[in-house]
């Protein structure tokens, strides 16, 4: 399944089948402080004449400057130090390891260009990865996605939370070390 995004943000865009139909909507507003993302998810539409999209939350992430932010989902709050553990490193940072509800070890490699997730078993098998967008004379243009193979899809929802917090991880220490920080 790949999910394109209408941003190249990831805690600020939508993610839509490729024929359009959104999944999961992500916003985070502007604000001084705290900043809390909200992860919707498309809410199923048993009224047949009415051809609007409804969305229900799957989860929020309170981002925090000083102590560990925080996920909520399924009516859980968790802090992310909870929730991941660090293990081997990547080109931006420390991948991150979490057990998926499926009982199941995954880890977040965090590349030098995009993501992935992978079993973190002796298999190594790729759960998901993002592709930037490419931009390029022969490329054309193509916009940004999250695919995720068939070993995740029953997980897709965790896959995504998980994605955004990581991916936001990643940008952060991307820009850093492009403004000569550390």
């Amino acid at each position: 399944m790949k999910l394109y995004m209408s941003k190249t943000s990831a805690k600020n865009a939508t993610y839509a089948l490729e024929n359009g139909q959104v999944i999961y909507r992500v916003d985070t507003p502007l604000k001084l402080g705290n900043r809390v993302t909200t992860i919707e998810r498309i809410a199923p539409n048993h009224t047949p004449n009415d051809m609007h999209d409804a969305f229900n939350e799957l989860a929020k992430i309170e981002w925090q400057v000083i102590k560990s932010s925080r996920i909520n989902m399924h009516g859980t709050s968790k802090s992310v130090s909870e929730i991941f553990r660090r293990g081997g490193y990547g080109a931006y940072g420390r991948h991150r390891i979490f057990a998926g509800p499926d009982g199941r070890e995954y880890r977040w490699k965090l590349g030098n260009w995009s993501s992935k997730l992978c079993l973190n078993d002796g298999s190594k098998a790729v759960v998901a990865k993002y592709h930037r967008p490419a931009l390029g004379f022969n490329t054309g243009h193509s916009r940004a996605y999250l695919e995720i193979f068939p070993l995740g899809e029953g997980i897709a929802d965790y896959i995504l939370v998980t994605f955004v917090y990581i991916e936001k991880l990643r940008k952060d220490r991307e820009r850093a070390s492009r403004s000569g920080g550390s």
